[in-house]
Formats: C-alpha cells, sequence, structure tokens
C-alpha cells in the first residue's frame, strides 16, 4: 500500500510540474505555444520556441523530428530576474494566494543550418551546439552548455548558469555532476532512481523528486551501483539497462526551491 500510494504521489507532482511547464500562460499580451516550430527552407533550418522554458520545449520538438537523445537540466532559478507569476494558468489556484512563478523565458529563434545532403539528418552535435549558442546570446532566462555521452551516444544540455540575488549571472554547480555513491543490488528501476534522487539531495543540500516516467519500469528490475560516480552517471547506466529509448528533464521549482526529475521516451513524430 504503501508503495502504491508513493508512485501515485511521484505521478501527481511529475504531471503537476509537466503541465505547469507546458501550459499556454499569458505573458504580457501573447500566449506561449504548445510546441516549438521546425521549418527547412532554401538549404536552411529556423526553430521557433515560445515557452516559459523555450531551450526545452526547442529540444524537444528537435526529439521529435529527428529522434536525437538530449537530456535538459535547469538551473536554479531563484533571482526575480528569471522569474514571471503564472498568469492564466488554470493550477494557480491551486496555489497560497493564486501565486506561482515560472522561469521567466519567451520566444526564441534559432537558425541551424542544415543537412550536408538531400534527405540526411542534419549533424547533430553541430546543431544542438548552435541552438545552445544562439539561445546563450538571447534574453532568456539562465545559460547552458553542451555535454557529449560518447558510450551511450546521448547529449546532455546543461544549466550552467542563472542571475544570482544581486542581478549578476553567476556560475552554479551542475548537481548531477556531484559525486554520489550506491550499493549494487538488484531493485526495481523506480526504487534505483529514487536511490540517486536520495544520495543526489543529501549530496547538494536541494531537493530532488523522481516525478514521471513511462508506465511499465515499475516492475523492470536493474541492477546498479558503484562508488564516487555522478548523478548523471548513474542515471544513464539505469536507463541504458531497460533497453529503452530514454531522457530526462530535470526542472527546477522555484516555490519549493526544489527540482523534479522526469523521464520520457524518444519518439519521432
Amino acid at each position: 500500500m504503501a508503495r502504491s500510494l508513493s508512485i501515485y504521489l511521484r505521478l501527481f507532482v511529475g504531471i503537476f510540474v509537466l503541465s505547469c511547464w507546458s501550459a499556454q500562460t499569458i505573458r504580457g499580451q501573447s500566449s506561449y505555444s504548445r510546441q516549438a516550430t521546425i521549418s527547412e527552407t532554401g538549404g536552411k533550418t529556423r526553430l521557433v520556441a515560445n515557452d516559459s522554458r523555450p531551450l526545452a520545449q526547442a529540444l524537444d520538438a528537435l526529439q521529435q523530428k529527428y529522434g536525437w537523445r538530449v537530456n535538459y537540466e535547469d538551473p536554479q532559478y531563484t533571482s526575480a530576474l528569471d522569474l514571471i507569476d503564472a498568469k492564466g494558468m488554470r493550477e494557480k489556484s491551486s496555489y497560497p494566494n493564486g501565486q506561482h512563478r515560472v522561469p521567466n523565458g519567451g520566444a526564441f529563434v534559432a537558425e541551424l543550418g542544415a543537412a550536408s545532403t538531400a534527405n540526411a539528418l542534419p549533424d547533430e552535435k553541430e546543431t544542438l551546439q548552435r541552438l545552445i549558442d544562439s539561445y546563450n546570446r538571447s534574453s532568456n532566462p539562465g545559460r547552458f552548455e553542451l555535454r557529449e555521452e560518447r558510450t551511450e551516444q546521448f547529449f546532455d544540455v546543461v544549466g550552467t548558469s542563472a542571475h544570482d540575488n544581486q542581478g549578476r549571472m553567476s556560475k552554479q554547480q551542475a548537481l548531477l555532476d556531484l559525486p554520489i555513491t550506491i550499493d549494487s543490488q538488484e531493485r526495481t528501476f523506480s526504487d534505483t532512481v529514487d536511490s540517486v534522487c536520495q544520495k543526489l539531495t543529501e549530496k547538494g543540500h536541494i531537493t530532488i523528486t523522481f516525478g514521471v516516467h513511462p508506465l511499465g519500469l515499475d516492475r523492470v528490475l536493474v541492477t546498479v551501483g558503484g562508488k564516487d560516480l555522478t548523478g548523471r552517471s548513474f542515471l544513464s547506466r539505469i536507463m541504458a539497462s531497460t533497453n529503452r529509448k530514454l531522457c530526462w528533464r530535470l526542472l527546477f521549482d522555484p516555490d519549493s526551491n526544489s527540482y523534479f526529475l522526469n523521464l520520457q521516451l524518444v519518439k519521432i513524430q
């Protein structure tokens, strides 16, 4: 019974954070887009996003179009310069005094180049680097860097900076870079990811809660362990053991000053 309640609670909080992220929210005079668009004309590729997290929305669009496996991690958004009240959100009424804050993102356009030959996919690393460079030149919140995991053949887009309370762009510790130790034993997929979140919470002194993930993984058994490995190394090994094409979204919630770790399948539309 306790296990079932834990699963339902995880699903609730994870879905709630995702709904806050994807809801069409009023920002000034315009609404956020439901998804980013990618257009290819004249040998050039243009990506247009408009969201509280436009870089994450852009990555979702690239994954859906090309099947790329790219993880995403928010920095910690704590400054008023990086946050906005979530006006117009249905979920807002669930908060005390109707207040809820989200990252102060908005419109974002990136020119990404094109594939070298017709019907070929664009170069993944080059495209992602162009996207991040373009984002880091924009006025949207946070600054990011691209990491390549060559063994498992995927990329991480890691939030490395955000405004501090003095209004300066300040470097931050990426929580998934922290070294942790987990005993090697057979556990369910969910219990193993929970262990990683708990160890990172203890090490980084900021709560990480395991949120939503594809159905069926709760019944999958995995054996993962190691000493002084980074959180992202553990997550990569856990996901690889499922034989599914998964990626993560580590999303910061400024109201609770905590993170939610959501996992999703990479699908091509």
